[in-house]
Order: C-alpha cells, then structure tokens, then sequence
C-alpha cells in the first residue's frame, strides 16, 4: 500500500510539471485570433524600466509566448491582419496586461510600451497599431 501511495504521489507531481505556466497578469486565455491570412508585422518597444511578455492569442485564445523583452530593446514577429498579441509588464508590484494589440492592415505597425511610475498605469503608444 505504501508503494501505491508513493507511485500515485510522484505520477501526480510529474504531471502537474508537465502542465503549460499561465501568462501572469494576462491570464492564460483572452479572446481568439481570427482565422485571417493577410501577412504583416508587428513590432514591440519596451519603453519602460520592466521587462516584458509578449504573448499571441492563438485561434481558441491560449496565450502563447513570444518572447520576453529587456527595457530598451525591440522585438518584432511575423504575423497576420488583425492577430491578437498581448504585453505582460512586471513591475515590482504586479504583473500588468496590455491588449489586444495588432495590425490592421498589412502595413507593419510598432508598438511602444511604456509605465507612468506616479500613476502605476500601463501606457501604449502604437505608430499603425489597433489597440
């Protein structure tokens, strides 16, 4: 019996470590990519002083990871009209989410992410960007 318990104990931490992480402030899921075809780009800015998640929507919503961006540096995907890409801002107090970003045409749009400090607001500035 002590061995069962054990097995059964260690399967579970196994499996429980298999588990995909959610997306912090963000969540794991938000609303759907629609199914579009149109190529363009996207292109992130972290304008702050915290580093960054960027996330995509995938077509039933889970947030997949893109990349993680340092405060100063830029990071730009591939993409399609009207996908839905999500930032992830750590800031020492909490994790904060900015979304949906994305392009509404096959122009490639540029997105800046900022922080106001005082105000401990999230702030986008997005040349050519929905959101």
């Amino acid at each position: 019996m002590f061995k069962k318990f054990w097995g059964a104990v260690i399967v579970s931490m196994l499996t429980l470590s298999a588990l995909p992480a959610a997306a912090g402030g963000c969540g794991a899921i938000q609303p759907p990519s629609p199914g579009t075809n149109i190529p363009t780009g996207i292109r992130f800015t972290n304008d702050s002083h915290y580093a960054m998640r960027i996330y995509w929507a995938d077509f039933k919503g889970r947030l997949k990871e893109y990349a993680l961006v340092q405060p100063d540096e830029t990071a730009g995907f591939k993409t399609y009209v009207h996908h839905r890409w999500y930032v992830e801002l750590y800031t020492p107090d909490d994790a904060i989410c900015a979304g949906p970003i994305s392009a509404p045409d096959t122009e490639e749009c540029e997105m800046r992410v900022l922080f106001d400090d005082n105000g401990q607001q999230i702030g986008l500035d997005g040349g050519y960007c929905d959101y």
